[in-house]
C-alpha cells in the first residue's frame, strides 16, 4: 500500500491485531522509548506504528521479524554492543547517542542520523588519539568509558547544532534568510499552484528567499528530499504533513535535540495555537539544516503568512548579534 508517498509492504494492521497482550505492552514501551507515545486504543497504536515506519523510511520491511529487529535497533544504549564499521552500515539509537556525544566534544559535525558511517569512524579515531587509547575506530568498553567520563550532564549544544545555527545564508553570496519548503504532492494542480504562489509572494514580502524541495505535482521520496536539502543547506527547511493532526515538530532524539528547531517550533505553535512536539523523524535528523514539520490540513488550515512571519521573527532574534 502507498502511504504518503512511501510504499509500505508490511501489513502492520494485521500485525498489531495478532499481538498478545504482553506483546502489545512491549510494543508500546519500545515505541515510547524512541519517542512515539501512544495510548490504549488499538487504532491509535496502529497509527503510531505507521508513523514510525514512515518516519524512518522502513517501507521495505515485509514481515514482523524485520519490524521487531528495526524497533530493537532504535532501543540500544551506548555500550550495549560493540560498534565497528563494516560493509553493512551499523545503525541504531546507540550510534545516535555516540554521534551526539562526539559532536558535543567537537569530534563530529555531520547529521545525527544513527548510522555508523565513515565520518563517525573518523570522529571515533580522532577521539581515541586525543585520549591516548587504542586507535581502531571501534567503540568498545574503554572508548565508551572515556567518552562518558568527559561528558557533563544535561543537553549541551553540540557541534552539529552549532554549525546548523551559524550562518543564515546559502553559499551564493546572497544576504538574508533562505527557507526551503517541502510541500506534499496532494490536492488538485490548481490548489498546488495557488499554494506555491502564496508561499513565494509572502516570502518575498518578508525578505525571504524561498526555494522548494520539489516542483508542483512532483513526487520525491524522502531520501531524495534529504539529499536536495543537504546540498542546498538553507537557513531553515519547512516540511508540511497533512496526515497528522495539527502540531509542529522539531528534531528531538533520545539523546539530542535541535535547540533552534525547538525555539522555532514553540514560537510558531504559540502563534497557531497548536502543540510543539519533539520528534526523531528521518527528514529532521538526517538534514544538515535546522528544520520543522507543520502538521495539519494544508489547504484548509495552513496560514502561510503567519508561519513565515513567525519563523522570520525567530530567526531575526537568533542572528541579530
Amino acid at each position: 500500500m502507498l502511504r504518503g508517498g512511501l510504499k509500505i509492504s508490511f501489513d502492520f494492521s494485521t500485525f498489531v491485531d495478532n499481538l498478545a497482550k504482553d506483546e502489545v505492552e512491549d510494543l508500546k514501551s519500545r515505541l515510547n522509548y524512541v519517542g512515539y507515545s501512544t495510548n490504549d486504543d488499538i487504532n491509535e497504536l496502529k497509527a503510531v506504528v505507521e508513523v514510525f515506519i514512515k518516519d524512518n523510511s522502513l517501507g521495505d520491511i515485509n514481515n514482523k521479524e524485520d519490524f521487531w529487529s528495526e524497533l530493537i535497533n532504535f532501543g540500544y544504549k551506548l555500550g550495549d554492543r560493540i560498534l565497528s564499521f563494516n560493509n553493512k552500515t551499523l545503525y541504531g539509537s546507540d550510534v545516535e547517542e555516540l554521534q551526539e556525544l562526539l559532536s558535543r566534544m567537537g569530534f563530529y559535525s555531520e547529521p545525527i542520523n544513527g548510522k555508523y558511517s565513515k565520518s563517525v569512524v573518523e570522529g571515533v579515531t580522532k577521539f581515541q588519539e586525543n585520549r591516548g587509547i587504542t586507535i581502531d575506530g571501534v567503540v568498545g568498553h574503554n572508548t565508551v568509558y572515556e567518552i562518558k567520563k568527559l561528558i557533563r550532564p544535561g543537553r549541551d549544544i553540540s557541534l552539529n547544532e552549532a554549525i546548523k545555527s551559524i550562518s543564515p545564508g546559502l553559499d551564493t553570496g546572497i544576504i538574508g534568510f533562505n527557507i526551503c519548503f517541502d510541500i506534499p504532492n496532494i490536492g488538485s494542480y490548481k490548489q498546488q499552484i495557488k499554494f506555491y504562489d502564496k508561499v513565494k509572494k509572502t516570502s518575498l514580502e518578508k525578505g525571504v528567499i524561498s526555494v522548494f524541495a520539489s516542483e508542483v505535482n512532483e513526487e520525491l521520496d524522502i531520501n531524495n528530499k534529504i539529499e536536495y536539502i543537504n546540498n542546498l543547506q538553507p537557513t531553515l527547511f519547512i516540511s508540511f504533513n497533512p496526515e497528522v493532526n495539527d502540531s509542529i515538530n522539531y528534531f528531538k532524539g533520545t539523546f539530542s535535540e535541535s535547540l533552534l528547531g525547538r525555539k522555532l517550533a514553540e514560537n510558531l505553535a504559540s502563534s497557531l495555537q497548536v502543540k510543539s512536539i519533539g520528534k526523531s523523524s528521518n527528514i529532521l535528523k538526517q538534514t544538515k539544516s535546522v528544520g520543522i514539520i507543520i502538521n495539519g490540513k494544508i489547504y484548509q488550515k495552513i496560514n502561510i503568512e503567519l508561519i513565515i512571519e513567525s519563523v522570520v521573527d525567530t530567526l531575526n532574534k537568533q542572528f541579530e548579534n
